[in-house]
């Protein structure tokens, strides 16, 4: 092997060693974003879910009291 034939491996093996380490670090933060997305997911998406659950009973009764309040006012005739 001729100097510049080595010359040119080391660059390689030296270019190629950057290139490693730049996408262990791509990798690392693409990680890091899709944790930290499924974080903010769930700290919207719990609360909704358990609100959703522990207030049906509460939108059940408001539904009803629209219901029972829209039959009245549709039974009236208004002079308008």
């Amino acid at each position: 092997m001729n100097p510049e034939e080595r010359r040119l491996l080391e660059r390689s093996l030296r270019l190629a060693e950057e290139n490693h380490r730049l996408l262990k670090r791509i990798d690392k933060r693409a990680r890091m974003a899709m944790a930290w997305g499924l974080i903010k997911l769930a700290v919207i998406a719990i609360p909704l879910i358990i609100g959703y659950i522990y207030l049906e009973p509460y939108f059940k009764n408001v539904a009803e009291s629209y219901d029972s309040i829209h039959e009245i006012i549709g039974h009236v005739d208004l002079p308008f």
